[in-house]
Order: C-alpha cells, then sequence, then structure tokens
C-alpha cells in the first residue's frame, strides 16, 4: 500500500494517532470526494455503496448489520468489492482488500464502472421517482 493516501470519516473522534498520509475529518463531503478517489472502505450501507458505484468506485466493505450484509452480497455479486468479515477487519486485512480493489488485474474497477453504466442506463433517482409515482396512481 505504499502511496496510499486515506481520508477516515471519524464523526466521534475515536481515531487518534494517524499517519501522515491519513486524513481524519469528522464529516467529509462525500458526493464531491467520491470524484477524486480511488476505493472506498465502508460498513456496506445502501447510500456509500451506490454512491461510490455511482462514481465507479470499488468497494471494500465490511458489514455489520442489517441490510449492510445484503448490500455487501450485491457489491461482490456484481464483481465491484471484497467483503470483509467486520470482526476480523484489522489493518491487514483492511490493506490487502484495498490492494486488491486497487489492481486492474482484479477487475474490480471494471466491474464499478459496468455498475456506472447500469446505474445511468436506469434513470437514476429521477426515474425511480416517476415509477414510484407511477405506481402510486395505478394503486389509487
Amino acid at each position: 500500500m505504499a502511496g496510499v493516501r486515506a481520508v477516515v470519516v471519524n464523526p466521534a473522534g475515536s481515531v487518534t494517532g494517524a499517519g501522515e498520509n491519513i486524513l481524519l475529518r469528522p464529516h467529509v463531503p462525500q458526493l464531491p470526494l467520491l470524484a477524486r478517489v480511488d476505493a472506498v472502505v465502508c460498513h456496506a450501507g445502501h447510500n456509500t455503496a451506490c454512491e461510490a458505484l455511482w462514481h465507479g468506485v470499488p468497494l471494500v466493505v465490511a458489514p455489520i448489520r442489517d441490510d449492510q450484509p445484503i448490500v455487501a452480497g450485491q457489491v461482490t455479486d456484481a464483481g465491484a468489492g471484497v467483503r470483509l468479515r467486520f470482526g476480523r477487519a484489522d489493518a491487514r486485512r483492511i490493506a490487502d482488500a484495498v490492494d486488491t480493489v486497487l489492481d486492474e488485474a482484479s477487475g474490480h474497477r471494471a466491474a464499478a464502472r459496468s455498475v456506472v453504466r447500469s446505474f445511468r442506463a436506469a434513470g437514476g433517482s429521477g426515474a425511480a421517482a416517476d415509477r414510484l409515482e407511477a405506481l402510486l396512481t395505478r394503486c389509487s
């Protein structure tokens, strides 16, 4: 992971002693930042996963609960990321997973770009809203 720089969202200030290549922030402008990163490490929350994929960014996901295991499965089924077990996601495993998704030969970035194409072909949030409105109209 030589040369890797990281932005860590640290709202509670629980991460301390980060190295010079790690930027700790309580909050980040996620959408503009996603246009500038090469990979995302997260807990497979639906918003972060979809927003990363909308930008063609491969993921390392470590789901904790609720819908996160489902989203993590969708990411890995699409080939757009690597899944870790949250309780075992130590520094070495995370570093190895990041190396994997950054390696062009792994195909994760290409798969993430494929998801971008499918998201955009589906029409995005505007098309989803139109479909929901049409469904409500038919059900009324």
